[in-house]
């Protein structure tokens, strides 16, 4: 399989890294791809470039010479900064990417990978993200009064989740974590990282805040004024 079969429309990517010459094959992969690539090789650099040049998506180091690429996604979450992130990382300990999890990545990767990987994972990243935009924002225009919430059933038949699903997903449209999700529900903390990851892989979003519009839907109002006879 080519790269270029696992390419998806051009995009730009923050690559968060301070090894050069790591820096520089990323940038030479993705511009091959046709994306534009933003570098920064610190934390306080990344953030930066982060809120001057907001990106589709960030490829995030952890290990960063000011601060870890912990506090970088925790910045951008808290910033608002809503893209995904993948972080690619030489840290293979399971503690390492339930931490990176649960501060708001979407992927994790661990170092030395191929480059046929990183570019299926960063296409799929993007496709889902572009196809949960437009109907976020289509439900976030509408008037008041006019959405409603899917019901169990309807979520069911649409997306086939599980009841179980169902609870994880509607808290997650809360705004849940996943240690919340494990309190609430008396899961264990992997149980609960495990059926969020199913719910956003049915409802096939890119992240935790493109649930809550999966589990709407614009209700058509009819004008009642049109058509009326005189009173």
């Amino acid at each position: 399989m080519s790269p270029a079969t696992l390419s998806a429309a051009p995009a730009r990517i923050l690559v968060v890294e301070d090894t050069s010459s790591y820096a520089e094959a990323l940038q030479q992969t993705l511009e091959l791809e046709g994306h534009t690539v933003l570098l920064a090789g610190r934390a306080m650099e990344a953030l930066a470039r982060a809120r001057a040049e907001p990106p589709d998506l960030v490829l995030l180091d952890l290990g960063l010479p000011d601060k870890d690429g912990y506090h970088v996604l925790r910045e951008l979450r808290a910033r608002g900064v809503e893209c995904p992130v993948l972080i690619l990382s030489a840290r293979s300990l399971e503690a390492d990417k339930v931490e990176g999890f649960r501060l708001g990545a979407d992927d994790y990767v661990t170092k030395p990978f191929g480059a046929l990987e990183l570019l299926a994972r960063i296409s799929a990243l993007l496709r889902r993200t572009r196809r949960a935009a437009p109907a976020a924002a289509a439900v976030a225009e509408l008037p008041a009064g006019v959405i409603r919430v899917l019901d169990d059933r309807e979520l069911k038949d649409r997306y086939a989740l599980t009841e179980r699903q169902i609870a994880v997903a509607r808290l997650i449209a809360e705004g849940c974590t996943n240690a919340e999700l494990a309190s609430r529900l008396g899961l264990s903390f992997f149980t609960a990282r495990n059926h969020a990851e199913q719910v956003m892989l049915k409802l096939d979003v890119a992240n935790r805040a493109a649930v809550g519009p999966m589990l709407q839907e614009s209700v058509v109002i009819a004008d009642r004024s049109r058509g009326a006879g005189p009173s």
